[in-house]
């Protein structure tokens, strides 16, 4: 998906959240490619790990596994790693479409054992030292406050869109979405399909179609579609052979469609053309 992104405002919102939560936040667009993080660099615990190749692919895996129970859920989803440690990740929503994810992480639960912890970072690395310091580095948390940090975040997804800090890049899909239909009359031009290629809404590409093109989609299309049909018609096309061209499979509607829109039937069309 095409987006607009004010990276630097992004971050400063990441670093309000860093300041009050102490607690380290990722945006990823909807293909959890990062966008924006705050630090930039993971929590010491996590860093150490992720020297280790296997705990690197775990820690990817639980990211990539939590971003898509949270589209499916389409809410937030608190968990645990795979080390045990709490995160959390919202998706950030413009209507009905997913833009990304916004995700916080990771706060050792008051409580947890660090001698678990510890023998868990073990089977990554030998540096029995550097694990101990990185365990005690991590930020503790009662599970009320973790609900309450993540439910603030998950506040958060709503001013990014309002504030357009991301966005869908519309002009974007202007461009693509009037050269696909252009080049695909034959082919399935339906909402749902459009709405799944293009990835928007089926209210978002509505208000796209009305305020680009002046109509609604399907009259565009229509329009279109009798566009392309006519200039055939008038290079010597049969109608049946204009009809097809144009993604018309069915003779009486094509006719019907052709004469509301040009005020005569194609055969008429055809014969004026000559």
């Amino acid at each position: 998906m095409n987006l607009k992104l004010e990276t630097e405002k992004l971050r400063e919102i990441l670093i309000h959240f860093y300041n009050i939560s102490k607690t380290r936040t990722v945006i990823f667009d909807s293909d959890f490619q990062k966008i924006v993080a705050y630090p930039e660099e993971s929590c010491a615990f996590c860093a150490m790990l992720k020297e280790n190749g296997e705990a690197r692919a775990l820690c990817r895996e639980n990211d990539e596994r939590a971003c898509e129970e949270c589209k499916k859920s389409d809410r937030l989803l608190i968990y645990k790693c795979h080390a045990g440690l709490f995160e959390a990740v919202a998706p950030i929503k413009m209507n009905d479409l997913t833009l990304g994810y916004i995700m916080l992480g990771q706060i050792k639960e008051r409580g947890y054992d660090d001698g678990a912890l510890a023998r868990y970072a073990e089977r990554f690395s030998s540096d029995t030292e550097r694990i101990a310091r990185a365990c005690r580095r991590l930020h503790q948390r009662s599970e009320e406050q973790i609900t309450s940090l993540a439910s603030v975040m998950e506040l958060c997804t709503c001013y990014l869109w309002i504030a357009k800090l991301i966005s869908v890049d519309e002009e974007n899909i202007v461009y693509h979405l009037s050269s696909y239909i252009a080049d695909n009359l034959a082919g399935d031009l339906s909402v749902e399909a459009l709405t799944a290629l293009f990835h928007v809404s089926r209210s978002r590409l509505y208000e796209i179609s009305h305020k680009h093109f002046g109509m609604s989609i399907a009259k565009y299309i229509k329009k279109k579609r009798v566009s392309v049909a006519a200039e055939a018609l008038s290079h010597g096309a049969g109608i049946a052979e204009a009809a097809e061209r144009a993604g018309f499979t069915d003779y009486n509607y094509f006719s019907k469609v052709f004469k509301s829109e040009t005020g005569v039937t194609p055969g008429k069309y055809k014969a004026a053309s000559l």
